[in-house]
């Protein structure tokens, strides 16, 4: 069984990891497509203080396959500023070179990556708060053209630059931390702007404005970015490529979610297509590596820590 990899302390042979993903991945959440972020680097000055000035940007990339085993455990402590939750876990990953070659980690792409190293982070999807359903057009709508599904995704065919809306029916996300979607187009197009707006008595929105982030046709883009207070920036990464996203507007996340809306622009004036799925929001949990345990041609097994975890009966409370 993937979860008792080397847990007898005999380490085992050859193993196909992109089998075992697969096949875990549609039995349990053991296996899941988790979210890598090493947070920006600041230079340091002569006696080797950080200074106020970035070196490396952020790298916040989703979609990296790994399964997480099933020991995890949560530590529940009283600490001055409130409850926090640490614990750790054991994280198995695919080797270096299976890594870089996809298109995010790939060095010709991303200069910035080299390997996971102490401290990166590994984002997991803890639990689905809020999943907005593409399976059909309920609830959905446009600006411009029509909207239709396939039972996977919603497609907006239209002939101009226009939006894409969720309206839902008040839905409580204060658990969720981040929100991730894809999204797919057959012509490149700009993701403008994509907002949130609250079902408080005069809504507010919150926007994410990426920086000249253009969508490549025939390709799917996974959007993977904080929901959190306090969040003012943050980055999608595309086949390696940074772009800054700027997150702003008053928001209350105590309140309820009420519309999605994703804008874009770029169209030809003939008819194209932008489609999206799996838009959730989600509570996650930040495995941090501490530890390298073992390293094969076929695998890597990581150690991680969890550091911080708010429990949500507080959250509402100390928000």
């Amino acid at each position: 069984m993937p979860g008792l990899i080397g847990s007898q302390g005999v380490r085992p042979g050859a193993l196909n990891m992109n089998r075992v993903f697969r096949a875990l991945r549609y039995r349990t959440e053991q296996a899941q497509k988790v979210t890598y972020n090493r947070p920006p680097i600041y230079k340091t000055d002569n006696y080797g203080v950080p200074s106020g000035t970035i070196g490396s940007q952020e790298i916040l990339v989703p979609d990296l396959p790994a399964i997480i085993r099933p020991t995890v455990t949560a530590d529940y402590q009283q600490e001055r500023q409130g409850n926090n939750i640490i614990g750790a876990a054991r994280i198995y990953t695919p080797n270096i070179t299976t890594i870089k070659n996809l298109p995010n980690f790939d060095q010709d792409n991303n200069t910035n990556f080299n390997e996971i190293e102490g401290w990166d982070r590994l984002i997991t999807n803890y639990r689905t708060i809020f999943y907005v359903p593409t399976t059909g057009t309920t609830n959905w709508t446009t600006d411009n053209g029509t909207i239709t599904s396939d039972g996977e995704s919603i497609t907006n065919t239209l002939s101009a630059n226009g939006y894409v809306r969720y309206t839902a029916t008040s839905k409580n996300a204060l658990e969720a931390d981040r929100l991730r979607f894809k999204i797919k187009t057959n012509v490149t197009l700009t993701l403008t702007t994509f907002t949130i707006i609250n079902a408080a008595g005069s809504p507010q929105t919150l926007t994410y404005t990426p920086t000249a982030l253009t969508i490549p046709s025939g390709n799917w883009l996974t959007v993977d970015v904080p929901y959190i207070s306090g969040t003012s920036a943050t980055s999608i990464y595309r086949d390696g490529t940074r772009y800054a996203v700027s997150v702003g507007g008053t928001y209350d996340y105590e309140q309820n979610v009420n519309k999605i809306q994703l804008n874009y622009t770029g169209f030809t004036g003939v008819t194209n297509t932008v489609q999206v799925k799996e838009l959730e929001f989600y509570k996650s949990v930040s495995w941090h590596v501490h530890s390298l345990k073992d390293m094969t041609d076929g695998y890597i097994i990581f150690n991680c820590v969890r550091t911080r975890g708010r429990d949500d009966a507080r959250r509402r409370a100390y928000d």
